[in-house]
C-alpha cells in the first residue's frame, strides 16, 4: 500500500487530501506493521523531521519505550474487533533528542470485506500542559525553599508507608529534626542566611539518607525524616550520622562564620496500631527532651521488643541481626559460633553506616567471611558425626556460598560492587537466611550431647 498509486488515490478526494495536508494538528495513515503511508506537513514540524526522514521510520520508532507497551496493546485490541478506536497520552522522541507529549487519536479503516487496511492518527502537542501539570504538582508538594517534599506531601507519603510496613511488621524509625537557635541566626545574619542553612541542611540530609527513606520540611526550621525496615539502634546511628555531619558543616557569610547544630527526636516502631499524628507527637516529645538536655543530640524512643522483628523483617534496610532462643540448634559450639557470626554482620553494618574507611570495611568483610568458612568446616564435622544423612547436600551448599562471598569481596575490593550488596548477600543470605533455613534441617541431629570438636 506504501506506494505512489495509494497517494494517487487520496489525491482524487481533493477535499480529503486538503483536510489532511492542511490541518493544523498531526496527522498520518499508518500502515499495519507501523510504517507510515501517509503524513502531514503538522505533524513533521511537531516532531522535527522532514516528510522523507520520517517515512523511513516507524511509529514504534519514535515513541518512548515506556509507552510503547500499551499503544501496541491497544492496536491489537483494534485488530482483533474488540475496539473500534482508541485514544492516549504517550511521548514521542524530537529528532533532537527530546521528549514531546502527545495525545494520539487512532481509527481504524477496513475494507468492503472489514478487513483491516490501514490506521488514521491524529497527534496532538500537550507538552504544555503536561509541564504544566507536573509544575502544579510540583508546587503542592514540594517545599520551595528546600526542593524536599512539604508538609501535606511528607503526611501523604509516611501514612501510606506506615500502613504498607504495618503489614508486614516491618520495624520504622520516625525522626523529627530542629534546628537549633535558628531565631537568633534569622535576628543576627538575616532570613536570606537562614534560607540558606536550610538548603545546605537539606542537602547534607539528603545525601546521607536512602533513596525510600521519606524527608520533609514539616514548619520552619523542623523537619521529619520515615527511615523504612530501620529498628532503633541503627535509627539512632543514622540520626547521629545526620547531626555529626550538620556539627561539622561551616556556613561562610558576611557578618563571619555560621555553625550549625540539630536536635533530634524520634521513635522506633513496627506496628500501625497508632497514627502518623501519634508518632509525630511521640517524636516532638523525644525532641523536646533533646532540646531540654542542651541540644545538639539525639533522643530516641524504642517501642519495639525483641518479638516485634520477625525473621521475615531481615531481608533489606538497616536492621541488625538479633540472636534469639530459637535459632539455637542445641550443639554449643555451634550456636556459639552463630552467635558470633551475627555480631561479626552486625560490625559490618555499624562500619557501613558510619561510612568507616574503605580499608576498615574491606578488613571486617573478610574477616566475616573468614569466621564464615571456618564455621561450616565445624558444622560439617559434627552434622556428619550426628549422622545427619544430608551432609553432602548441605557441604555442597556451603561451598558455593564460599565461592560467591570471596568473588563478591574481591569485586568489592575492585571497586565493581557497592558495599550495601556485599552486606546483603554475606549477613543476610550467608549469616541469617542460611542459618535460619537451611540449617534448622540438622537441628533434630545435634542436641545436648552430639559431638563437640
Amino acid at each position: 500500500m506504501k506506494s505512489d498509486n495509494f497517494e494517487d488515490l487520496l489525491k482524487n478526494d481533493k477535499l480529503f487530501f486538503s483536510a489532511f495536508q492542511f490541518a493544523s494538528i498531526g496527522m498520518a495513515l499508518v500502515a499495519l506493521d507501523g510504517s507510515w503511508l501517509m503524513v502531514n506537513k503538522a505533524l513533521c514540524d511537531l516532531i522535527g523531521y522532514n516528510e522523507k526522514e520520517l517515512m523511513e521510520l516507524t511509529f514504534q520508532d519514535i515513541t518512548h519505550p515506556d509507552d510503547l507497551e500499551q499503544d501496541l496493546q491497544y492496536v491489537n485490541k483494534m485488530l482483533s474487533g474488540e475496539l473500534e478506536t482508541y485514544q492516549m497520552e504517550k511521548r514521542y522522541f524530537h529528532k533532537d533528542g527530546s521528549t514531546i507529549y502527545i495525545l494520539l487519536s487512532v481509527s481504524l479503516v477496513k475494507d468492503e470485506k472489514a478487513s483491516p487496511l490501514f490506521f488514521i492518527s491524529q497527534i496532538q502537542n500537550i507538552t504544555e500542559k503536561k509541564l504544566l501539570e507536573k509544575e502544579l504538582v510540583r508546587q503542592a508538594t514540594e517545599d520551595m525553599l528546600t526542593g524536599i517534599s512539604n508538609r501535606r506531601r511528607f503526611y501523604d507519603l509516611a501514612e501510606r508507608e506506615i500502613l504498607r510496613g504495618g503489614r508486614y511488621n516491618e520495624p520504622m524509625v520516625l525522626l523529627i529534626m530542629d534546628i537549633d537557635y535558628f531565631k537568633n541566626i534569622n535576628d543576627t545574619y538575616g532570613h536570606s542566611i537562614g534560607d540558606e542553612a536550610l538548603r545546605q541542611i537539606t542537602a547534607i540530609c539528603s545525601s546521607e539518607l536512602r533513596s525510600f527513606d521519606i524527608f520533609g520540611r514539616i514548619g520552619g526550621e523542623e523537619f521529619s525524616i520515615l527511615l523504612i525496615k530501620t529498628d532503633a539502634v541503627i535509627g539512632h546511628q543514622i540520626a547521629e550520622r545526620l547531626r555529626r555531619s550538620v556539627e561539622k558543616h561551616i556556613l561562610t557569610t558576611d557578618k563571619g562564620v555560621v555553625r550549625l547544630t540539630i536536635s533530634i527526636g524520634g521513635v522506633a516502631f513496627s506496628k500501625n496500631d497508632h497514627s502518623l499524628d501519634y508518632r509525630l507527637n511521640q517524636s516532638d516529645e523525644a525532641l523536646y527532651r533533646a532540646k531540654s538536655t542542651g541540644r545538639n543530640c539525639t533522643v530516641l524512643v524504642d517501642t519495639l521488643t525483641e518479638n516485634d522483628i520477625q525473621e521475615e523483617a531481615l531481608h533489606t534496610g538497616f536492621i541488625r541481626l538479633k540472636w534469639n532462643k530459637a535459632y539455637e540448634c542445641g550443639n554449643k559450639q555451634i550456636d556459639e559460633q552463630h552467635r558470633n557470626l551475627f555480631g561479626r554482620s552486625n560490625r559490618l553494618l555499624t562500619a557501613m553506616i558510619d561510612r568507616q574507611e574503605a580499608a576498615i570495611c574491606q578488613q571486617y568483610i573478610e574477616e566475616l567471611i573468614y569466621d564464615v568458612s571456618e564455621h561450616f568446616k565445624s558444622e560439617e564435622k559434627i552434622i556428619e558425626q550426628s549422622a545427619y544423612p544430608n551432609v553432602e547436600e548441605h557441604r555442597q551448599m556451603h561451598q558455593a556460598l564460599t565461592d560467591t562471598a570471596l568473588t563478591m569481596a574481591k569485586r568489592h575490593k575492585e571497586g565493581q560492587l557497592e558495599i550495601t550488596e556485599i552486606f546483603d548477600y554475606l549477613a543476610i543470605q550467608v549469616v541469617s537466611e542460611h542459618m535460619l533455613i537451611e540449617d534448622r534441617k540438622f537441628f533434630s541431629y545435634c542436641q545436648d550431647g552430639s559431638p563437640q570438636l
